[in-house]
């Protein structure tokens, strides 16, 4: 048998090998060697190189040659800046010691432990509101690497200020909370006081740009300015940063005129509105609300002050001949000082029918001589006019009635004062007791009459006491006042007899009870 030598047989290995991938290789790029020697796929991020196997080794020197074509890093390793001149390892021993390729497109190469990563390794320590990011908020998915260009804040952050205030935010803010900032106005030309502590950089600095805005408060304020610029721009001669609305100008001082009451809660611009010096008279401000319209004069303040206008200090007593006495006292001014009214034609009021002829029910029949029945207390209760010295005094329930129930004219006269001229709708005897009405009533009480039928001619004995008086005294008889007084003029239906024993029933009856007899 034929010995085949070590070298022989690797050879025939080979050739089969050739033979196994020849229809491969007609198809793909690789060549025959760089299949037989490669050990397997490289990564995602090296996939585009996988064909060029002298682009990471050399054929004198088979270790990869990772630092040429990662300059950057071999750059940091140099220069000992950034997270690789941190690692010892890094230093002395090749990439792939660490980071091993050909194991597949999968294959996570840089090993990284991304919740364990010592950040500080970096040249930015996490702190504060960076420690509880998500990784991929600053290294973006999309990106080769986790290295970033830059650190600086506004590599991942935008900036408001868009460049005007330079790329050093930490000069202002901070890591823990960004919209605190720690930039000290009082190092500027424009020191915060009062409420300008409170407000946000962009009150003021509008557009982010924090270029000086100057001084004065109509750099800002002018849009708001409720004077107009009638008052000028030194707003700080009469407010202050502490509080606008309260203002330090002294108007008594300033403009000689003293504000009091009312004046003292209103905003400027109520009377300030067309002009700085307004006139300091009532009517400079008041004319269009003086209901007096001009008729007593521009001396408003003889009757007015400043503390109500509604409240007068007008002495009527004092300043006038008329008094004012009870209802009086009550009355609105207007109520008897009319629009339209001249100071000469109020001073013609002066009788009751001046003001109150229009509604005098008497309709001027009783004369001007109001106060002889009236008073000013209350013009329809307590009427002074007595009657009792009059042709009629009045007696019993008569003094409860008000004055209309009987005078029903508007001169209240009366031409007859008997009772039926008033009472004829109450009379139930209907004028067949004729019309001497006082001759059994009273005036105390209508139904309490004090009629004595004892004196009559037919004196009311038994049975009869107890009737009433139409029972006898019928509308039907021919003269009812007198009817006649034998028994069976009443009682004839009431006649068992039929008239058989004659008309003189009181022979066997009597007037105490007629089923009684004394035959």
């Amino acid at each position: 048998m034929t010995t085949i030598t070590w070298t022989t047989a690797r050879m025939m290995s080979l050739l089969l090998l050739v033979i196994a991938t020849h229809a491969v290789a007609e198809t793909s790029e690789v060549s025959i060697e760089q299949l037989l020697l490669m050990p397997g796929e490289l990564t995602q991020g090296h996939q585009e190189i996988e064909n060029e196997c002298n682009e990471c080794h050399e054929s004198d020197n088979p270790s990869a040659q990772c630092l040429d074509c990662h300059e950057e890093i071999n750059e940091d390793l140099i220069n000992a800046r950034r997270y690789h001149s941190t690692i010892e390892k890094a230093k002395i021993e090749q990439c792939r010691s660490c980071h091993t390729d050909h194991k597949g497109r999968t294959f996570d190469i840089t090993s990284l432990d991304r919740d364990h990563f010592d950040h500080s390794r970096t040249e930015f320590t996490l702190k504060d509101s960076h420690l509880g990011l998500n990784c991929d908020l600053c290294h973006k998915p999309e990106d080769k690497n986790f290295r970033l260009e830059s650190t600086s804040c506004n590599s991942c952050h935008d900036d408001p200020h868009q460049g005007e205030l330079g790329e050093e935010c930490a000069d202002c803010h901070n890591e823990k909370v960004w919209k605190v900032n720690k930039f000290d106005h009082e190092e500027t030309e424009f020191p915060l006081k009062g409420k300008h502590q409170d407000l946000v950089c962009q009150a003021c600095h509008v557009d982010d740009v924090a270029d000086p805005i100057g001084g004065m408060c109509v750099n800002c304020h002018l849009a708001k300015d409720v004077h107009f610029e009638v008052f000028g721009q030194k707003c700080e001669s009469c407010h202050n940063e502490e509080e606008w609305q309260n203002n330090s100008y002294d108007h008594f001082k300033d403009a000689n005129y003293r504000l009091n009451g009312k004046h003292q809660k209103l905003a400027c611009v109520a009377c300030h509105a067309k002009e700085l010096n307004p006139s300091n008279k009532c009517n400079g401000c008041h004319s269009d609300n003086d209901v007096h319209h001009g008729s007593n004069g521009e001396q408003c303040q003889q009757c007015h002050n400043e503390k109500s206008w509604d409240k007068i200090n007008f002495d009527h007593d004092k300043e006038t001949d008329f008094n004012l006495l009870g209802a009086h006292q009550e009355v609105e001014c207007d109520g008897c000082h009319l629009p339209g009214q001249t100071r000469a034609d109020e001073e013609r009021v002066r009788q009751c029918v001046d003001c109150h002829l229009p509604v005098d029910p008497h309709q001027g029949n009783l004369g001007k001589e109001c106060q002889n029945c009236h008073q000013s207390k209350k013009w329809n209760e307590q009427v002074s006019f007595s009657h009792d010295f009059g042709d009629f005094p009045l007696t019993g329930a008569h003094q409860l009635l008000v004055c209309q129930a009987c005078h029903f004219s508007a001169d209240y006269a009366i031409e007859s004062f008997r009772c039926i001229d008033c009472h004829a709708g109450d009379d139930n005897h209907q004028q067949t007791l004729g019309e001497e009405c006082q001759t059994c009533h009273n005036s105390s009480s209508w139904t309490s009459w004090q009629f004595d039928h004892q004196q009559t001619n037919f004196a009311l004995d038994g049975a009869h006491t107890d009737l009433m008086c139409d029972l006898c005294h019928t509308s039907q008889l021919p003269a009812p006042l007198t009817p006649p007084k034998r028994c069976v003029a009443c009682h004839r239906q009431d006649d068992v007899h039929q008239g058989g024993f004659g008309d003189d029933c009181q022979r066997c009856h009597n007037t105490r009870r007629f089923d009684e007899f004394q035959y």
